[in-house]
């Protein structure tokens, strides 16, 4: 029994540690400080904060000297009120507390002989004079407003003039966030979403996060963070997703690309190539129960049709190769049909170092030659299958002849013409020969035509228990 109460408490001691740091990282903290009209500092005041989309509540009446502190605040919109025996009671509207802030809002009191309500609207300030790190927040205006390709919102980090593009390949199996801050590479960020870490603890790379339509705002440190972000030798990316509120609210959008009214890649190969891009989703979110539980769902699809294209393999597809006649290196009058391809230098060996050296030897030895001749043909029958199998997926036509001589022949029956040449050689019982594979040949008939399709789906539900009282 007392070992069950100790593992119980030691799971709820490592669950409140991790929602604690969560907490912290997806936050923002609210400080007032409140004066009398001579600039007298008030230490009996009680301050109120509420966002009234959710109509989530904070208030405390502890403070230092005056200054009241609420912390780990949801980011929003709220509306301060500042009451106190003896003074007029004050509210600021549109106090926005962002991920990771900490909003300082000066607030003075006027004496009141009777009750009245004064509105101050306020900003907090833009310079946080108790914080040293250097951040900048993308909030969802910028979000919702300024363009980019391919919806991928990590790129608006790069309005902040101390974040540059990665230029290192951020595809495969871990995506890196693509942004290089303090002159580290990508893989050395963090990223947060919603407080967890989304970063992949082997290789740094950044996991699936969500869609553009999700994501409320998002916060760069670029350096002097706080030791909550740690692992992080670059930069910090702290993500805060959407959530519902007390209002029903969503949206349906569609984004098209189509090759009959886009302009042609100009390095295309082909005059009309396939290209279809669609991006289109759906998001939305509301009130489960008003004032206590509120969900938000997002879903996006990627889909894309496009054609590849280079210029590996020029000219002509040939690799720079050129085809010349081999037939009397294996033994065969000039005009044979033996032709294969080869690069320049193997050609001008065959067709020229080969007979010189063939000469010299035999004037010294016809035995030597001869057996330097075998060795030419066989090297003659690796370049050319190799060359053959590369381009066409075959040896020349012409290699039927030399089958069971040069050419093995496999015991599985599969066609001697179609092998690898480095796997499949003349020294018996060769037991690599089983023709090439199937999806080898099915690159070769392919058209380059690429299908792609991706997408997340999100879904966040959260809950309001009651008002919270916080000090600080």
């Amino acid at each position: 029994m007392m070992v069950r109460k100790l593992l119980t408490l030691s799971v709820q001691v490592v669950l409140l540690a991790t929602l604690g740091f969560a907490q912290g990282v997806a936050t923002g903290d609210l400080h007032v400080t409140v004066r009398d009209p001579k600039g007298g500092v008030v230490t009996n005041a009680s301050v109120i904060a509420r966002d009234e989309t959710k109509a989530l509540e904070r208030s405390t009446n502890e403070n230092t000297d005056g200054q009241y502190r609420i912390l780990l605040l949801p980011p929003g919109t709220y509306t301060v009120t500042v009451t106190a025996p003896g003074f007029a009671k004050s509210t600021v509207t549109g106090v926005g507390i962002t991920v990771g802030t900490m909003a300082e809002i000066p607030v003075s009191l006027p004496v009141a002989g009777t009750e009245e309500v004064i509105n101050v609207s306020s900003a907090a300030e833009l310079v946080e004079t108790q914080r040293t790190s250097s951040t900048d927040t993308i909030d969802q205006r910028r979000i919702d407003n300024l363009p980019i390709n391919g919806r991928n919102y990590i790129n608006f980090a790069l309005t902040d003039s101390q974040v540059v593009r990665d230029n290192a390949p951020s595809i495969g199996a871990a995506p890196t966030s693509g942004l290089n801050m303090s002159g580290q590479r990508a893989r050395s960020n963090l990223v947060n979403v919603d407080g967890a870490d989304a970063t992949d603890n082997s290789t740094n790379g950044v996991r699936s996060t969500v869609s553009q339509e999700a994501v409320q705002e998002f916060q760069i440190i670029t350096n002097g963070y706080a030791p909550e972000y740690g692992r992080a030798s670059g930069g910090v990316v702290n993500i805060i997703t959407r959530s519902g509120s007390n209002d029903f609210h969503g949206d349906v959008y569609g984004y098209l690309r189509n090759r009959n009214f886009q302009a042609v890649n100009p390095f295309s190969t082909v005059p009309d190539p396939a290209y279809t891009r669609v991006q289109a989703g759906t998001a939305f979110g509301g009130p489960i129960k008003k004032d206590k539980t509120f969900y938000y769902f997002s879903y996006e699809v990627t889909r894309r049709h496009e054609t590849g294209f280079s210029s590996v393999g020029a000219p002509n597809g040939t690799f720079g190769m050129v085809n010349f006649d081999a037939s009397p290196v294996f033994g065969a009058p000039a005009g044979s049909g033996f032709n294969i391809h080869a690069t320049p230098q193997q050609a001008a060996y065959f067709q020229q170092t080969l007979p010189a050296a063939l000469a010299q030897l035999g004037a010294i030895s016809p035995a030597l030659a001869a057996g330097y001749g075998q060795e030419a043909a066989l090297y003659a029958a690796f370049v050319g299958g190799s060359s053959g199998i590369a381009l066409n997926g075959s040896y020349p036509a012409s290699f039927a002849a030399l089958e069971g001589t040069l050419i093995p022949v496999p015991g599985d029956g599969s066609n001697p013409l179609t092998q690898f040449p480095t796997s499949c050689n003349v020294a018996a019982p060769n037991f690599l020969c089983h023709g090439l594979p199937s999806t080898f040949l099915d690159w070769l008939r392919k058209a380059a035509t690429i299908p792609f399709s991706r997408g997340p789906v999100f879904i966040r539900c959260g809950w309001i228990t009651t008002s919270a009282t916080t000090t600080g």
